[in-house]
């Protein structure tokens, strides 16, 4: 396999406050080229942080989920049932919103699935002005987000072709304990 410096990127994993860290590693060097060191890095569409946060893949969702309100708002104005409107929230937006949230929503602190939470507010305020949150929710049999995200999670099922029996992983942290993999090897085993 060939690796080609200029696509390549290097992400070092640290929970230190300081960047002090980064001046003790010395480059990776792939044909006599410097990788570049980077503090968060898309993989097939999520984005991943130095120290595991999921600041930097939320605020992305979040602006790309954004951007796809305008549509609605657009559509809205042209007179789009408010039911069609529904449909077109669940089809285009929500989607970015919960893409591969198996990885990320286990580890997710709750200002964070707020902030999520409010694209979904926005939209459903816009499309039934005058009513609250909840009632909407409700009349359009929704879920909150985090609600349906916890719901995504908990009906995972891998279909490998040898059903091994992983040994569950000793866990000291809720960071470690909440992550991806030890949380899929306690809840979908």
């Amino acid at each position: 396999m060939k690796i080609y410096s200029e696509k390549s990127k290097e992400i070092i994993i640290s929970f230190a406050q300081d960047g002090n860290f980064r001046s003790t590693i010395p480059n990776i060097k792939i044909d006599g080229r410097d990788i570049a060191q980077v503090c968060h890095a898309k993989l097939l569409g999520v984005t991943i942080s130095q120290d595991l946060t999921w600041n930097k893949h939320v605020d992305n969702i979040v602006k790309k989920a954004g951007k796809r309100l305008y549509m609605l708002y657009q559509l809205k104005r042209a007179g789009i049932t408010q039911n069609d409107l529904v449909s077109v929230y669940v089809s285009v937006v929500r989607p970015v919103l919960e893409y591969a949230c198996p990885v990320w929503h286990t580890n997710l602190p709750q200002y964070l699935s707020d902030n999520i939470e409010v694209i979904q507010k926005r939209v459903l305020k816009c499309i039934f002005p005058g009513l609250g949150y909840a009632e909407i929710l409700r009349r359009v049999n929704l879920d909150a987000l985090n609600l349906r995200r916890d719901s995504i999670c908990q009906h995972i099922k891998y279909n490998v072709r040898q059903q091994n029996v992983y040994p569950l992983p000793v866990t000291r942290t809720n960071r470690f304990r909440n992550s991806f993999i030890p949380w899929a090897l306690y809840n979908c085993q």
